[in-house]
C-alpha cells in the first residue's frame, strides 16, 4: 500500500473520529439541558424569546426608550428569577407580547428599508414603496404581516409606512390616509396610528442612521 493512500485514510479516519466525538458532545449537551432545565426548554427559549422583543417593543412604542419601565439594575432579581418571571408574564398575556414583537420586527425591517432610502438624498428618486429598493432583501422589504412598506416624502422629510396588522393584500399606499401634515409636523419619529399604520419619520439632511433617528426624544 502507498504512503499516500495510507496518509488518505488515516486522514478519513480521524475527521470520522472529530466527528463523532462532535456529534456524541452535541448530545450530550442536549440531553444535560433537558436534564437539568426541563423537556419544555426549547419552547421555553422560543417563548422567552419573543417575550424579550415584546418588552423591547412596548417600551419603544409605548415610552419612545429602548428601557423598560422598571429597569432599575440595583434593585432587579436576578437573571434567572427575571428569565421565569417573564415567562410566566408571557404565558398569562401571549397576544400582548407577541403584538409588540411584531411591531418591534416591523421597526426593525422599516429602519433597514429607510437607510436604504437615505442613500437616495432626493425624494424624487424614491420609489413608492419598499418594492422598488433593491439594495434591501426580500425578507426585510416588508413588515411582520407580510406588506411592503409605502414611502412618502414630505419637504425634507420622508415616512416608511407599514399599513399594520389588519391591513388587507394587495397594499395601496394611496388608501392610507396619512397626510404630508402629518409627516412634517409629528414630533415622534416612530409610532403606531390608532388606525393601525407604523409609521417610521426619518429628516433628509440628518447624519443620523434610521434606527437612531427612531428613538430621538421629542
Amino acid at each position: 500500500m502507498s504512503k499516500l493512500r495510507i496518509a488518505v485514510r488515516v486522514l478519513l479516519g480521524v475527521i470520522l473520529c472529530v466527528t463523532l466525538v462532535w456529534a456524541f458532545a452535541i448530545y450530550s449537551f442536549n440531553r444535560s439541558m433537558k436534564i437539568a432545565l426541563g423537556p419544555e426548554f426549547g419552547k421555553d427559549i422560543q417563548d422567552l424569546g419573543v417575550a424579550l422583543k415584546g418588552v423591547l417593543g412596548e417600551a419603544i412604542f409605548h415610552r419612545g426608550t429602548i428601557l423598560p419601565s422598571d429597569a432599575h439594575p440595583e434593585k432587579s432579581p436576578n437573571a434567572d428569577d427575571k428569565g421565569k418571571g417573564l415567562l410566566t408574564a408571557y404565558r398569562k398575556d401571549p397576544e400582548r407580547f407577541r403584538r409588540y414583537s411584531n411591531l418591534l420586527d416591523t421597526a426593525l425591517n422599516a429602519s433597514i428599508v429607510g437607510d436604504a432610502a437615505l442613500q437616495m438624498r432626493l425624494p424624487s428618486a424614491m420609489p413608492s414603496t419598499s418594492e422598488g429598493i433593491t439594495s434591501v432583501r426580500r425578507d426585510q422589504k416588508i413588515d411582520s404581516w407580510g406588506h411592503p412598506f409605502c414611502l412618502m416624502a414630505a419637504g425634507d422629510r420622508f415616512a416608511v409606512i407599514s399599513a399594520g396588522p389588519d391591513a388587507t393584500t394587495p397594499i395601496s399606499c394611496l388608501n392610507l390616509h396619512i397626510a404630508k401634515k402629518e409627516i412634517l409636523s409629528s414630533e415622534r419619529k416612530l409610532y403606531q396610528r390608532p388606525s393601525g399604520e407604523v409609521v417610521l419619520i426619518l429628516d433628509l439632511n440628518s447624519p443620523k442612521r434610521a434606527a437612531e433617528q427612531a428613538l430621538q426624544r421629542p
